[in-house]
């Protein structure tokens, strides 16, 4: 593909990780150059070579779902993360870009979120399509400015339990970093919609001109307000060509650009983290799409997550089951023990307790646990996170502040206010929950710097966003590190300290282009693992000191390799 081999990411694409065996001759050829490189930590994912070939294909629902239950895709073997850099962090790409954590976040950015209108243009909207497949009934129109939208609808019943939630859902995904729909709440009346003149439906496989008695059919599904009108979440069409949905596991085969594989992605494992908190429990391919765009002068398949009507305890069509987000649809170990316990132990979510509010689902915060929390289906993706994995999704999430989580709520345009007030507490409480349970789960570094003075600072993410109790002590070890060869060569000595703060044991090269390691553990009775020390790498430039690596478990080969 003629990349020029810059940094590990590109190695990684130049070897391509198809096989076994190439992915472990691509470690030995890498492990003998330098550890770390000139554009090391990788900001930007690249995508080197042209997709626009790359063309649709359909995953089968049914397919979707057996294979998730039954068959073991994807590759299971414990690994870390393959896409993550060598801070630990996921650099931009295709699939992910870093907003929260990354740069500052206003309400007004959540307000915003993916949006660049505000929705549907008022007048006549012209119907074209009806959606046949999926469990809400729905249309795509073109509205009175000719942009194309997708229309569902909340359930008789159930009003705005399902166009909320997608709204809101929709804004904390974009502020977690992924790609979504520009997606709003809208009024209409029937009178607004009228059929092209080649509007169609898709039935069984099979095409058929769209009729007034379709549209009036998929209405009598649709709540309606007191007024006549109806509640609709309105999404608009992506930019690019529509080519298919992605796997949470395996590569597309025909895009070049997409060779790691989906289950050893840090963006979609750590995604179980984000699904929990919004309790997304429909993770499946079906809920996503790839599209090509046009970037840096090719075409590349851009990854989009989409339809958030079954989040916040919604299932789209009414409130979830209850046992949803507590147990798989179908697990084979869960029945055999229920069978020999002669129906003990009792399901946790039989003493969950939820709100009866309008709008609002089967979602509740005060018994909510993350690391019980499951989709419908195992995700391949989701099954294989790990602690670092989970460390970085949390660390994402307890960024989003309670003024954004209220910003986000408030783009659901939710008419009980005490609905509003309850999904506000209770994604905070969700959130609270999943910092306790992942940050102090490793050793929890975060962000940390080297003045020119030779002082250390850092932040304790357990500490500062989990409220966990700060260490008795921190422990440091000072060395200069070789790259070329990778090894300590000289020890500069030691140093504790009570604080985030730690200054040099012995006086620090200027030399640009030398390298400093820094080992750093914690001593605390509550969290026995802050005692694994992380390993911090710092690269001397004329401007100061620069973080180029961050291992938490130094014992595992650097993921981009």
């Amino acid at each position: 593909m003629g990349i020029k081999r810059t940094s590990r990411w590109r190695r990684l694409v130049g070897a391509t990780v198809a096989a076994a065996a190439v992915a472990a001759a691509a470690w030995t050829v890498s492990a003998a150059g330098p550890r770390f490189l000139s554009d090391d930590p990788l900001a930007h994912e690249p995508d080197p070579a042209d997709a626009s070939k790359v063309q649709a294909f359909p995953i089968h629902l049914s397919w979707d779902l057996i294979s998730s239950l039954f068959f073991r895709e994807g590759n299971r073997s414990p690994r870390p993360a393959a896409n993550a850099n060598t801070i630990g962090e996921v650099p931009d790409s295709s699939w992910f870009v870093n907003r929260a954590g990354a740069r500052p976040i206003t309400v007004a950015d959540m307000a915003r979120g993916p949006d660049t209108t505000n929705g549907p243009a008022p007048g006549t909207w012209t119907v074209t399509t009806g959606k046949s497949e999926g469990v809400r009934p729905g249309f795509t129109i073109h509205d009175s400015a000719g942009i194309v939208w997708f229309l569902k609808f909340d359930p008789p019943g159930y009003p705005e339990q399902a166009t909320s939630a997608e709204v809101v859902s929709t804004k904390l995904f974009w502020a977690l970093g992924y790609y979504v729909a520009e997606t709003h709440v809208a009024q209409l009346r029937r009178e607004n919609l009228v059929l092209a003149p080649d509007a169609h439906i898709t039935v069984n496989g099979k095409r058929r001109p769209l009729t007034q008695g379709d549209i009036t059919r998929v209405l009598l599904r649709a709540a309606r307000d007191e007024d006549g009108s109806y509640r609709a979440i309105a999404s608009r069409a992506l930019p690019g060509k529509p080519v298919g949905e992605f796997l949470y596991y395996g590569t597309r085969s025909d895009d070049p650009n997409d060779v790691v594989p989906h289950e050893d992605r840090r963006e979609l494992r750590g995604m179980v983290a984000a699904a929990a908190w919004i309790d997304r429990v429909d993770a499946k391919a079906g809920n996503t799409l790839d599209a090509l765009v046009p970037e840096g002068g090719r075409t590349v398949v851009r990854h989009h997550v989409l339809d958030f009507g079954s989040t916040l305890g919604s299932a789209g069509i009414g409130a979830n089951e209850y046992w949803e987000g507590y147990q798989y649809l179908y697990d084979g170990r869960d029945l055999s023990r229920k069978i020999l316990g002669f129906g003990f132990p009792i399901e946790p979510w039989r003493h969950a307790s939820f709100p009866t509010l309008r709008g609002i689902g089967r979602l509740e915060g005060d018994q909510f646990d993350p690391r019980g929390w499951k989709s419908r289906v195992p995700n391949k993706a989701y099954v294989k996170a790990d602690a670092d994995d989970l460390f970085w999704a949390a660390t994402k999430i307890a960024t989003i502040s309670d003024e954004l989580v209220a910003a986000a709520v408030d783009s659901g345009h939710y008419t009980d206010a005490r609905a509003r007030q309850y999904l506000v507490e209770t994604l905070i409480k969700r959130r609270n929950a999943i910092a306790r349970a992942y940050l102090p789960a490793v050793n929890p570094v975060s962000q940390p710097t080297l003045d020119e003075a030779g002082v250390l600072r850092f932040r304790n993410a357990a500490v500062d966003d989990a409220g966990a109790a700060p260490p008795a002590s921190y422990q440091t070890s000072w060395a200069v590190f070789d790259n070329a060869s990778a090894t300590v060569t000289t020890p500069l000595g030691t140093r504790d300290s009570a604080t985030v703060q730690v200054a040099a044991p012995s006086a620090l090269s200027d030399q640009p282009g030398s390298f400093v390691r820094i080992t750093l553990a914690a001593t605390s009775p509550e969290h026995p693992a802050w005692a694994a020390p992380a390993h911090l790498f710092f690269r001397r430039a004329a401007a100061g000191w620069t973080l180029v690596g961050l291992d938490r478990t130094p014992g595992a080969p650097p993921a981009n390799r």
